[in-house]
């Protein structure tokens, strides 16, 4: 009603002793107008009924009813537009309030995932570490025995050669003996030098010691059975030291054929362990960046999710501040329009 005061103040400025025809009917008709802005209809009985004339009242209620068209008419302007950005700015807001969830659920998806991954490297980790000390302890236990059957070879071995030596020195001896032309004293001599030594050498409990020892009771035809068992003997260690040879050299090769086993499988784990394990690294720090996108996501979730609260309220508020504003001015214009209709109207008649 600024404008209207405005009028008010330049009608009363205006000012004539006498009125013009018909303006005492033109008041009557002005202060039945109902209105709430009898400020106006106020200030056109008080400029009437000063004498001013009703052309020069009629212009001026016609230019500020035309003034109140404009304004309200560019206020309908700026609130179209200002609605209409607030409204594509809280459907933008929407479009990345959806976005942000969609993405929040496809990183909480992925980050499960993840997780998963980790759980069955680190599983494959942990079953590669236990292979590789299966591995190694088998090895240290193939070693362990291979030094045993080794040692053992080596005592049976050398066993062996003391019996075989002490058999190559008995039978020729015994044979001597035995075939020797100086009679009996030589032979029982030579037999006793004999079973002492094998004695010292194999032990007074040794077969073979014993049955040496036995010569010295016998007569020569059975000497000579002992000497062939003897013989016999002799080639059973002869051939038990082959074959006691052959087994260890094929223990040696079926040893380090193990060995090479366990080694190529070490390695192979060992490529598997480390593939692994740069694997876990990027997959961990994989879930470090998925972790720190999250929290900026949820973050910009709750700021957007604020932003269109605040977004909505103020359109809610600006809204209805428009809907006042309009509905205030439309009465106002109905007044003015009113008025102006009575004076204009007025002025056609008494022209």
């Amino acid at each position: 009603m600024k404008a209207i005061l405005i009028l008010g103040l330049l009608v009363f400025g205006i000012s004539a002793v006498e009125l013009e025809a018909g303006v005492p009917i033109l008041l009557k008709e002005i202060k039945a107008i109902k209105t709430d802005h009898t400020e106006f209809t106020f200030l056109l009985d008080l400029e009437l009924s000063q004498g001013g004339k009703v052309s020069e009242v009629v212009a001026l209620v016609g230019d500020l009813l035309e003034q109140m068209k404009r304004d309200q008419l560019n206020d309908d302007l700026e609130y179209a537009h200002r609605t209409t950005t607030l409204g594509l700015d809280i459907e933008w807001l929407i479009i990345v309030l959806r976005n942000l969830t969609k993405e929040r659920q496809d990183k909480n998806n992925q980050l499960s995932e993840l997780n998963q991954v980790l759980v069955g490297l680190q599983l494959q980790m942990d079953a590669l570490t236990e292979q590789l000390n299966i591995l190694n302890g088998k090895e240290e236990q193939l070693r362990q025995t291979r030094a045993q059957e080794a040692a053992q070879y080596q005592a049976r071995q050398e066993n062996n050669s003391k019996v075989l030596a002490a058999l190559n020195e008995i039978i020729p001896k015994l044979q001597v003996a035995v075939f020797d032309q100086e009679g009996k004293s030589l032979l029982q001599t030579e037999q006793f030098e004999i079973v002492e030594k094998i004695k010292r050498e194999l032990g007074h409990n040794h077969p073979i010691a014993i049955m040496v020892a036995m010569t010295t009771k016998f007569d020569v035809p059975t000497v000579k059975r002992i000497i062939d068992k003897l013989e016999h003997i002799r080639n059973a260690v002869i051939s038990l030291m082959q074959q006691e040879d052959e087994q260890e050299t094929q223990s040696q090769i079926t040893f380090q054929t193990q060995i090479q086993e366990i080694a190529e499988l070490r390695e192979k784990f060992s490529k598997d362990f480390e593939v692994t394990s740069q694997l876990i690294k990027k997959r961990t720090n994989d879930k470090v960046l998925l972790e720190k996108r999250l929290t900026i996501i949820n973050r910009d979730l709750s700021l957007t999710e604020q932003l269109l609260i605040q977004t909505r309220e103020y359109k809610e508020q600006y809204d209805a501040a428009y809907a006042v504003r309009k509905g205030k001015r439309i009465s106002e214009i109905k007044t003015v329009q009113q008025a102006y209709d009575l004076v204009d109207n007025h002025a056609k008649k008494h022209k």
